[in-house]
């Protein structure tokens, strides 16, 4: 969008799109932590302890999925990356600069899960870290093999939504 738009359209995409996601993130009591690009870092749990943050993690994924279609339509479609573990927590900065900050494997794993929407053609990937968490057994969610990730030394398996498209095939 942004190489066939002008700057001031792109901000103003990227805005409304904003609107749209980040108040679901919060309704289902996680916030968000930063945006990056055209991306946004929703966080459950953390600072603060939510037991049943899986489920609401994977409710707000599938109601910002949902709102998008509604929303955008063909012209925007996103791509959700979830992983769950222990990460670092606090204000992070130097120089007059400092932000609160989520670090961790368990990021960057997500992000790296939330980059393979895009090639295996998924709205929502999520671990099996997190799969493991969650306590609400209604969400359909079937396994899309794993995945060899950058910094990991064991594939990573992961998870989607299940299909109305029976044609998809999970991964090796």
């Amino acid at each position: 969008f942004a190489d066939r738009s002008t700057a001031r359209e792109t901000v103003a995409y990227l805005n409304q799109f904003f609107d749209l996601v980040v108040p679901i993130l919060a309704e289902h009591g996680g916030h968000a932590n930063k945006l990056l690009g055209d991306g946004v870092l929703g966080v459950f749990g953390a600072p603060e302890r939510i037991p049943d943050h899986a489920d609401r993690a994977l409710a707000a994924a599938a109601e910002m999925l949902a709102a998008v279609a509604a929303e955008f339509g063909e012209r925007c479609s996103i791509g959700i990356g979830m992983n769950s573990g222990l990460v670092l927590v606090g204000t992070i900065g130097g120089g007059g600069l400092s932000e609160f900050g989520v670090i961790g494997d368990p990021v960057n794993v997500a992000a790296r899960i939330q980059d393979a929407t895009r090639e295996l053609r998924e709205p929502l990937l999520l671990t099996e870290a997190t799969r493991c968490l969650l306590e609400d057994s209604s969400t359909s969610l079937e396994a899309r093999g794993s995945l060899r990730l950058r910094g990991k030394a064991e594939p990573v398996a992961i998870y989607g939504l299940v299909s109305r498209n029976a044609s998809r095939t999970p991964l090796a």
